[in-house]
């Protein structure tokens, strides 16, 4: 540990000491454009530059080829244009002519910041842009894994050591509300959410919210995680492939009439049901402790595919129309033979979506906006044993989601400084489960429940820039068919520029949601899935409704940032079915309310080689349920006190090397007294939990007509496995277990070592 310190702090001071030299670089330009001088210069000297298309056409640049700094190039284009670069912020420059000014206070609230962990990573006002495309290395993820990259994020955890299975700021992972071109999602992992369920190399633009959230978000309590493919219509045909250890994909983006007509495909498949590499191994191990499920091969396979498909249609400048279908699926089967019983087992997990977009500009000042979508989610799982050649026992999980409605929203431009934005939203859902246990002679229905609803939403909002201030105020309505209940939810979020390099921000925001996900209490093998879609009924499911109060502070300079969030949130019209423990006859729900209070921090340090950063995070959250612990608060089973991770980014070249160490305390548990009653609910801490991530990306080739490049990950490279949860297994062994409660302890152990791979070309 001291060592891993210590060459973190000396990581530290080198990046510093490479801040104070003057760079220089090897430069030529002949007869060379100024747009592309530019570009070249930008990525020599991490430097950004904004300009006007006007100013640059026609100009060309001549500088021999010798070493030179930032400093001077800039003096030579200067010279040789009528142009003026000012500094914005000593990595941002805007280009204007000598009689005009540039307007470097619209730039800098366009962007307030720009390099927020890596490149492709932007904070703007109340929510945070990744570009999963110009995403530098980070930390132990691959392929740039949005849901992994999000991780990277102060105030997002996940406690279970999963890609999607994402805890903001005290909420369950099923408070994220997460759409694709407007599709919600109900399934966005693969491989029981170790990795995304979302293709990282389609183009897109990653949009998260967790405070202040815009009114047209709703049905979530936590965050927004808004995933939108690209509107434009490419000149040329763009082909992207590659491959890692564990799946091989490919994208296509192509005009079939010229700036009219644009098609989007994309694909990616796993073939771990053919090849088992190391790297599927190791996250297996992790997914599968303490079920059935070993020693994959030929006869028991487990895959996962995504494919997707858009097609962008542009009338003319002010109509555009698009398409989208999205399509993700997990297979298992797996066959046991323990003493000539056969034992098999099949899941499948398939989400799909289809939406329709069309934007309409009006005028200037006024555009509208029409969404139609529709999501379907299917889980199926099956057990089925053989004790005889004529005999069978079997059990069956189903879990169906059907979402689907419109949105018709409009925006006008008041002014430069007033905007306003309202909109009609009209959603159906039709939610079910089922549990059924069958043999050859009986079946019987465990468990079964089917629901409708039919949502009614209007909203407006208003965004208003006054000199220093930035006012973004909200209200968002709801009718609610299956409760016969409306609601309202305020949304307010402020900010306030101190002085060139201090902002403060804050928010108020009230939201609710109607479907959410609870656990089974019927005990199988598949423990690991064990969670249903369920829609709020007021009787035993109530809305969930929950409050947040944001203050924060941002200090940013030329190489310094630093990103303070104060925030309390409460939570109302919680279900909990994880407590059969209670006694033995007491397997009802029960309902209940959560507080959570805490701070997000991140430091970053920026140099032209490259960055190193820490963030921080501190969580209290705790619940209380009817008739549980005597109705006292006690901390909820993902509340982690302290989160701290240190990273740093250096680059040389084509080569760039990421490495970061992450650190957080234990999940609390309750435990058992030698009569199996509960001592105290959650008042026992799990061990500390630590890894080192690193992560490589090497371009080896940059042509004109094509690139590739290769990279590499580490999880957890010093193999240090963790105790990640302990929970308490009923036991019904015998007709007398009816009555006497027997319990087996299960505990699960954090990833091991698991490095991947990974290959892409670009044509």
């Amino acid at each position: 540990m001291k060592l891993l310190v210590r060459l973190l702090l000396l990581l530290l001071f080198t990046q510093c000491g490479w801040a104070q030299a003057v760079v220089s670089h090897l430069t030529e330009f002949s007869s060379t454009p100024l747009s592309k001088s530019l570009k070249n210069v930008e990525q020599l000297f991490d430097v950004r530059y904004s300009f006007a298309d006007s100013l640059v056409t026609n100009q060309k640049i001549n500088l021999p080829k010798a070493e030179y700094t930032l400093a001077q190039i800039h003096q030579a284009i200067e010279q040789q244009t009528n142009l003026k670069i000012t500094s914005i912020d000593g990595r941002y420059y805007a280009l204007s002519s000598n009689e005009v000014e540039p307007l470097l206070q619209e730039q800098l609230q366009e962007v307030l910041i720009d390099c927020f962990l890596s490149k492709g990573i932007k904070k703007n006002n109340n929510q945070i842009q990744l570009f999963p495309q110009k995403i530098e290395a980070l930390p132990g993820v691959t392929d740039t894994d949005i849901m992994l990259s999000l991780q990277q994020l102060p105030g997002v955890k996940s406690p279970n050591e999963t890609a999607s299975g994402l805890y903001v700021r005290g909420g369950s992972f099923d408070q994220n509300l997460i759409l694709w071109d407007g599709i919600r999602m109900y399934h966005p992992g693969h491989l029981y959410g170790m990795i995304s369920a979302f293709n990282p190399n389609v183009q897109q633009t990653v949009n998260y919210q967790n405070k202040g959230t815009d009114a047209r978000f709703g049905e979530r309590l936590s965050s927004i995680i808004s995933i939108e493919s690209t509107d434009k219509i490419s000149d040329k045909t763009i082909v992207k492939a590659g491959i890692n250890a564990l799946n091989a994909d490919a994208y296509v983006q192509t005009p079939i009439l010229k700036d009219k007509f644009g098609l989007q495909l994309a694909g990616r498949k796993s073939y771990t049901q053919w090849l088992q590499t190391p790297t599927f191994n190791a996250l297996a191990d992790k997914v599968f402790q303490n079920t059935q499920f070993k020693d994959f091969n030929d006869r028991n396979k487990f895959g996962f595919e995504d494919f997707s498909a858009k097609l962008n249609y542009r009338l003319n400048e002010q109509t555009d129309f698009s398409v989208t279908g999205l399509w993700i699926d997990n297979q298992l089967d797996f066959n046991t033979i323990d003493r000539s019983v056969t034992q098999n087992q099949k899941m499948n997990i398939s989400n799909q979506g289809y939406s329709f977009v069309w934007n309409q500009q009006y005028s200037y000042r006024f555009s509208q906006r029409l969404l139609m979508h529709y999501s379907g989610f299917v889980f199926n799982y099956r057990k089925t044993k053989f004790p005889t050649e004529t005999t069978f026992e079997q059990f069956e999980k189903r879990n169906r989601v059907t979402d689907s409605g419109a949105e018709i929203s409009w925006k006008f431009k008041a002014s430069e400084e007033l905007q306003f934005e309202a909109g009609y939203q009209l959603s159906g859902y039709d939610i079910s489960h089922s549990f059924n246990s069958l043999n050859q002679d009986i079946n019987i229905q465990l468990d079964q429940k089917q629901g409708f609803n039919r949502t009614h939403n209007l909203y407006v909002s208003a965004k208003y820039e006054f000199k220093k201030w930035l006012f973004q105020t909200g209200m968002r309505y709801s009718r609610f068919s299956v409760l016969s209940s409306e609601n309202f939810e305020p949304r307010i979020f402020v900010q306030r520029k101190l002085n060139a390099s201090w902002t403060w921000q804050g928010s108020y925001e009230q939201k609710s949601q109607l479907v959410s996900q609870v656990r089974e209490s019927i005990v199988n093998d598949l423990s690991l899935e064990n969670y249903v879609w369920v829609l709020a009924d007021n009787q035993v499911y109530p809305l969930q409704k929950s409050r947040q109060y944001t203050s924060g502070l941002i200090f940013k300079t030329g190489s310094w940032v630093f990103d303070a969030d104060f925030y309390y949130k409460t939570a109302t019209g919680l279900t909990s079915l994880t407590f059969g423990f209670l006694n033995p006859f007491d397997f009802g729900t029960h309902q209940g309310q959560s507080f959570t209070k805490g701070i997000d921090v991140l430091i970053q340090k920026n140099t032209r080689l490259g960055r190193i950063w820490m963030t921080y995070s501190y969580q209290d959250s705790q619940n209380r349920f009817d008739g549980v612990n005597e109705e006292q608060y006690f901390p909820n089973n993902a509340d982690i006190k302290h989160a701290l991770s240190l990273s740093f980014f250096r680059k040389w070249n084509r080569f760039s090397l990421t490495g970061g160490w992450f650190w957080h305390t234990g999940k609390p548990y309750s435990e058992l007294d030698s009569n199996n009653k509960v001592t105290g609910f959650n008042t026992q801490r799990l061990p500390v939990y630590h890894r080192f991530d690193v992560s490589g990306i090497y371009e080896f080739a940059h042509q004109k007509h094509w690139s590739a490049k290769t990279g590499f990950s580490i999880y957890n490279l010093y193999n240090r496995k963790t105790l990640l949860g302990r929970e308490y297994e009923r036991q019904y062994a015998t007709a007398g277990s009816l009555n006497t409660t027997q319990y087996k302890l299960q505990e699960y152990y954090s990833l091991g070592f698991t490095p991947n791979i990974f290959v892409r070309f670009q044509f």
